[in-house]
């Protein structure tokens, strides 16, 4: 939707509110993780806004979900890039692989 968002706007009202519905939602691509401590530093492609504060996430990769109890946004993604850093707690880089995404947890539960 974020890619459409002009799009969405030259639909009006409903397109608006589908923005803004989208903007509480975001999506993290894992890149490549480093231990850190007891956790783990995620590197990745950032879509949405994470929201300050521990979050739990689903793990999603070639068709299998894992839960994660807590993350948190280490350092957000610059203005030109969507780079940025996730810590999740404690957990081991080999349980975070590359290409996984994730989502929050809200959504997968129907939450909202």
């Amino acid at each position: 939707m974020r890619d459409r968002a002009d799009f969405l706007v030259g639909r009006g009202k409903r397109g608006k509110s589908l923005l803004a519905e989208a903007a509480a939602h975001w999506r993290f691509e894992i890149r490549e993780c480093v231990a850190d401590g007891s956790d783990t530093a995620a590197f990745g492609i950032l879509a949405g806004c994470l929201p300050d504060g521990v979050h739990a996430a689903e793990m999603q990769l070639a068709g299998a979900v894992t839960m994660l109890s807590e993350l948190t946004l280490e350092y957000p993604a610059a203005e030109d890039t969507r780079e940025a850093c996730l810590r999740v707690i404690t957990r081991h880089p080999s349980e975070l692989p590359p290409g996984a995404v994730l989502f929050p947890a809200e959504c997968g539960d129907r939450v909202h």
